[in-house]
């Protein structure tokens, strides 16, 4: 920092501060709201205080993840307001520092703030997990078992059965019938059991394979042990979990869209929150591009100017992304476009708006 000229360290300063008491204070506000409004609902449910309090701490990430933009956008415009309110602006540029100077130091930090955005979604992916067992909101991970289960492997395979276990990884009653490809058999196999001995490797145990021509000839083949190397993925894959956006990482969300869509299963809203996983963090930037020129509209107006611009900004954005999430759910828009729809409207007026402040 001691490379920094004074002003920026000043800048820096402020815009620090500024934005660790927004990025605490908001989202701890939001889980405050959520306790509120749950707490009814989970002590009627017969959820012990104690899981209660504490899956409302482990909810705070994911709240945290999603308003990071949010604490970006009030540090740069309380940052610059007040120094627009205490003539710090008029004696910056009466030094010879232009605008688009002076806030430089802040988007390097709100640039920063989107790798660091990121990381926050994936540790609020394990969070919102436990705060959703804790509260009673969803079957704790650690289940064992499934029954009739079906499941569509990436090698174009389909698998059915009457159990699987998670550990120890076995399945029992399984049945799998492989892709259609013209000139070639289509093959099926029945197995009493599989086991789950390692990484990427199942093993099937007492059954027979079946080869079914174009002709209609079958040929059969029984076995006593089988490795099956068209199905690598784990029984807690195969066990088709229902889960939420907010519960998966990047990798896990595009993982399971790719599991619902082989299976056939409508996505809805489900294939907008893929890309808005990488929309939301890129929106620190452009929220601070958005609003360091609307911070210094009025150079000498109060902090409720400010508030007013961050928190309008805030709810507009994210009003605008819940609605374009919902067109895209219906298939009326792509849902790449419905995800970053938002980001492009605000970069194009922060353009615009960046234009034309007085430098």
């Amino acid at each position: 920092m001691k490379s920094l000229g004074v002003l920026d360290r000043y800048v820096l300063r402020q815009w620090i501060a500024t934005f660790l008491l927004s990025v605490i204070g908001v989202p701890a506000m939001a889980v405050l709201i959520d306790l509120s409004e749950q707490f009814g609902h989970m002590v009627d449910r017969g959820v012990p205080l104690r899981d209660i309090f504490l899956g409302e701490a482990y909810l705070f990430p994911a709240k945290m993840a999603m308003l990071f933009p949010a604490g970006v956008l009030f540090a740069t415009v309380f940052t610059l307001n007040g120094m627009g309110r205490r003539n710090e602006l008029t004696a910056v540029k009466a030094g010879g520092i232009s605008f688009y100077r002076l806030i430089v130091p802040m988007m390097i930090l709100a640039l920063v703030a989107v790798p660091a955005n990121f990381g926050l979604q994936e540790l609020a992916s394990y969070t919102t997990t436990r705060q959703q067992e804790l509260q009673g909101l969803k079957a704790s991970s650690n289940a064992t078992e499934r029954s009739n289960f079906a499941f569509a492997s990436p090698s174009g395979w389909t698998w059915v059965g009457k159990e699987i276990y998670r550990s120890p990884g076995r399945a029992l009653g399984l049945l799998g019938e492989g892709p259609a490809q013209p000139g070639h058999p289509r093959w099926s196999i029945m197995a009493d059991s599989a086991s789950w001995v390692r990484p990427g490797k199942w093993i099937m145990h007492g059954g027979s394979t079946y080869a079914v021509v174009d002709s209609g000839d079958v040929a059969t083949f029984t076995f006593r042990h089988l490795v099956q190397r068209t199905l690598t993925q784990p029984p807690a894959t195969m066990m088709n979990e229902e889960k939420k956006p907010e519960e998966l990482t990047i990798g896990e969300m595009k993982a399971y869209v790719d599991q619902l869509q082989r299976s056939g299963t409508r996505l809805g809203m489900l294939k907008v929150d893929y890309p808005l996983k990488y929309a939301i963090p890129v929106a620190c930037i452009i929220v601070a591009l958005f609003g360091a020129p609307l911070a210094v509209t009025n150079p000498r107006a109060g902090a409720a100017l400010g508030l007013a611009i961050a928190l309008g900004t805030t709810l507009v954005y994210l009003t605008g992304t819940q609605i374009m999430k919902a067109i895209g759910g219906k298939d009326i828009v792509s849902p790449i476009f419905a995800a970053w729809s938002m980001n492009v409207v605000f970069l194009a007026i922060a353009i615009v708006l960046l234009f034309r402040v007085r430098t």
